[in-house]
């Protein structure tokens, strides 16, 4: 238990932080297939990719080499996370703000040897995506 006290805090903030924002903006835009494809699919493929196979490999190849607590590993599969999703979402701006989470996801990795909790975070990062999705004309001013 004392092991996970950092990421357990951090995660139950989060889960507080995602629970006020629910009910203050509903749940409307929630359907059986986002919640299958945000929350359950797409973390456990993308983290299995970026994390389990890339991140893992570069480091493995670099020795794990760190720049400030950052792997080199989790920093260039971090950088192509963020490029997959400017290539699969045309909000580009919006997708360079990916990378902070990637490299938060890829540092529980690195810590942990495990894709339990970058999964788990990844699921919660995603839930941002029901609750912003009301506003988002309002948000992309740039288009």
């Amino acid at each position: 238990m004392k092991k996970y006290s950092f990421e357990i805090i951090v995660f139950s903030l989060l889960s507080i932080y995602f629970i006020c924002c629910i009910i203050i903006n509903g749940v409307s835009n929630i359907t059986l297939y986002n919640i299958t494809l945000f929350l359950f699919a797409s973390p456990l493929i993308e983290e299995y990719i970026f994390r389990g196979l890339v991140q893992n490999k570069i480091n493995k190849f670099v020795n794990k080499t760190y720049f400030f607590h950052i792997s080199m590993g989790n920093l260039i599969s971090s950088i192509l996370f963020t490029a997959a999703h400017c290539i699969i979402n045309p909000f580009f701006i919006q997708n360079l703000f990916v990378i902070i989470p990637s490299l938060y996801l890829g540092y529980l990795y690195d810590k942990y040897n495990t894709l339990k909790l970058p999964v788990l975070f990844h699921s919660f990062f995603n839930i941002n995506i029901f609750i912003i999705y009301p506003y988002s004309n309002i948000l992309i001013f740039y288009r």
